[in-house]
């Protein structure tokens, strides 16, 4: 049994709709259903998994595996809604039969830069590419499309009312597409959306997860020769250093679950030229998502409101300008 079916099954499984007031153990018949039903996906999900390795397409430019996977949902009678919520790579497939829970699957597919790594086990970089998937996202949208298809078979074939929906979101590692998809409210009526990850054991976990908020912060200095002329510059890299040991010795004195990490995007292009821009992007990350209240970029929650929600924007850019 290829390794992501024991996962695909247990999503499947958690993605039949029943009603609150009906919900029972799956009983050995239907168990060994949705297991058949699974078996028949799998080949069709390993072929749709390794190509989107291949593609290995970057947060909202997954062009060719947001097609390959609405192609699959089309073909088993899912309607789609492609290039929702603003994001042309984002969409909502729909399988309805009646009244019911309606049960989303989170469908991921993003690949990260710096990643270009050949189908083997041990490392070994593409030359000439770039970008590759980390943590299986390769597997993320292609099994939950499978399980998708596999539960919609078993829902016709079984005369069970409810609506299943496969959420294709892009930009999983630093985009946070699901969130525009949220806010754009096409998750507001659902029961319960479920989602898989890759991993070394098969296991349903309920537990919490970080939340995150990003931001990238640019600065601006004076350009001049460091040699010739350093006197007239004003490095824009200095402040980006100046902040980051400002932002590690800040470290002491926030809650301990807190986390904070950065890159420095852009630090100049050569070093006898005194940076005139630099800029460092940023992710803080805490359990929970109140504590972003404490700052203008994160979490609020409106008088009288039972639930805390994101502010109007989920990563920010803050600038600064150094003059002599």
């Amino acid at each position: 049994m290829p390794a992501t079916v024991p996962m695909l099954t247990a999503v499947m499984m958690a993605a039949v709709p029943v009603s609150v007031a009906a919900a029972a153990p799956t009983s050995d018949a239907d168990r060994r259903a949705i297991l058949a039903e699974v078996a028949a996906t799998a080949p069709e999900m390993e072929r749709a998994a390794l190509a989107i390795w291949d593609y290995a397409e970057q947060g909202f430019q997954e062009t060719r595996s947001s097609a390959l996977l609405q192609a699959q949902l089309r073909a088993a009678g899912f309607t789609v809604q492609a290039g929702v919520a603003g994001m042309p790579t984002a969409f909502v497939a729909r399988f309805r039969t009646g009244d019911g829970p309606v049960i989303g699957l989170l469908a991921e597919f993003d690949a990260l830069p710096g990643l270009a790594q050949a189908a083997l086990p041990h490392r070994e970089p593409i030359a000439g590419r770039d970008a590759g998937h980390a943590c299986g996202h390769n597997l993320l949208g292609a099994a939950t499309v499978a399980a998708a298809v596999a539960a919609r078979r078993w829902m016709a074939a079984n005369h069970v009312a409810g609506e299943l929906r496969v959420y294709g979101a892009p930009a999983e590692e630093g985009g946070s597409g699901i969130v525009f998809m949220v806010r754009a409210g096409l998750v507001r009526d659902i029961d319960a959306m479920l989602h898989w990850h890759p991993g070394d054991r098969n296991f349903a976990s309920q537990g919490r997860t970080l939340a995150n908020i990003s931001g990238t912060f640019r600065f601006t200095g004076i350009a001049s020769h460091a040699a010739v002329a350093p006197e007239r510059g004003r490095s824009a890299l200095d402040g980006v250093e100046a902040m980051d040991l400002m932002v590690n010795q800040m470290r002491e004195h926030v809650p301990q679950e807190t986390r904070i990490h950065y890159v420095i995007t852009n630090g100049g292009k050569a070093p006898n030229v005194v940076p005139e821009t630099a800029e460092v992007y940023y992710y803080v990350r805490h359990p929970d998502r109140r504590w972003y209240a404490t700052s203008s970029t994160g979490w609020t929650r409106p008088p009288g409101a039972r639930h805390w929600a994101p502010a109007p924007r989920s990563a920010s850019t803050k600038s600064a300008v150094f003059s002599g």
